[in-house]
């Protein structure tokens, strides 16, 4: 069986972290270097599409859910899990988007509905 619990450094770094870089390929050898906002709620990590399910980083991910992070370590598998629209937790992952990001006059744009519909939940792939 996959271990697919975080490190408790690497969670706390991810935690920590103002934005990841996700490090997104494709079966044609093209890499694209995107960063993205970050939350923790409980032990797993979200990322979330400002703009929807149309983002081309989104899409590839969709299209390949086993990509990675670039860590402080160097860059880490990892594998993308789609959250439910209407996943209770949603409520949750907002609201620790909205405290996290505060200080940043778009993070309404983070809890749109067309970002709630590009949910995210990132766990580790071992």
């Amino acid at each position: 069986m996959t271990d697919t619990t975080w490190l408790p450094s690497t969670f706390a770094e991810i935690d920590r972290a103002e934005e990841l870089i996700l490090v997104i390929g494709r079966a044609g050898g093209d890499i694209k270097r995107v960063p993205v906002w970050v939350v923790t709620v409980d032990a797993d990590v979200y990322v979330r599409s400002y703009t929807g399910v149309t983002s081309l980083w989104f899409r590839r991910v969709q299209a390949d859910p086993l990509q990675a992070l670039r860590l402080a370590g160097g860059e880490l598998p990892v594998v993308f899990e789609n959250v439910d629209r209407r996943d209770k937790i949603n409520k949750s992952i907002s609201a620790a988007f909205t405290s996290k990001y505060a200080k940043f006059d778009y993070v309404s744009a983070m809890t749109d509905p067309a970002a709630v519909e590009a949910t995210l939940r990132v766990r580790p792939s071992n």
